[in-house]
C-alpha cells in the first residue's frame, strides 16, 4: 500500500472553479484505484491544498500522477500550472 500526497497552490481568481473540480475528485480517483481520499487547505496559507489517498501499486501511482498532470482544467487553476503540482508516493517504513 502506498500513500500519495498531491500539493499545489490555487490561483485566487480560479478558486471557485477549482473547488467545483475538487468536489468530484473522490469519485474520479476511486475509479483509478485510489481509496481513503482526503483534501486539506492550509490554515496559514490560504489556497494551498494537499490531497492524500492510498493506492495498492506503484503502477496505480504512476497512472494517477500522469492523469493529474495532464488534466488541463485542474492545472489551469494552479498558480504556475502543471510545473507547480507536486505529487509524491510514500511507502511504510519496515
Amino acid at each position: 500500500m502506498l500513500t500519495i500526497f498531491i500539493e499545489y497552490k490555487v490561483a485566487e481568481e480560479k478558486r471557485e472553479a477549482f473547488l467545483q473540480q475538487l468536489s468530484l475528485m473522490p469519485k474520479r480517483l476511486a475509479v483509478l484505484g485510489a481509496s481513503g481520499y482526503r483534501s486539506y487547505e492550509g490554515m496559514d496559507q490560504p489556497n494551498l491544498f494537499v490531497e492524500t489517498f492510498e493506492v495498492e501499486t506503484e503502477e496505480h501511482y504512476h497512472q494517477i500522477k500522469a492523469w493529474r498532470l495532464a488534466d488541463r482544467d485542474f492545472c489551469a487553476c494552479v498558480a504556475g500550472g502543471e510545473a507547480k503540482v507536486h505529487v509524491w508516493a510514500f511507502r511504510p517504513v519496515e
